[in-house]
């Protein structure tokens, strides 16, 4: 069987568990969230649990960098 073809068969034997739990500690994106009637960033982890809040992009940014978080966008 070819590489990819085992990576392919690999990738659907993951469980839902095993998806989530891809990139926790290491990948984070960003997510515009209302608190108290005020627009922040909140600082997602891989998993979807909120990390962290900053008062913009910028310093959402910033703070997963030092955090070692790589920022990945989503669409």
């Amino acid at each position: 069987m070819r590489m990819d073809m085992l990576e392919t068969v690999a990738l659907k034997a993951l469980t839902q568990q095993d998806l989530a739990a891809l990139g926790i500690g290491e990948i984070a994106y960003l997510r515009p969230v209302s608190v108290q009637g005020e627009e922040v960033v909140a600082v997602m982890g891989a998993d979807g649990r909120q990390i962290g809040l900053a008062p913009d992009h910028d310093n959402a940014v910033m703070a997963a960098l030092q955090h070692e978080l790589l920022v990945v966008p989503l669409h």
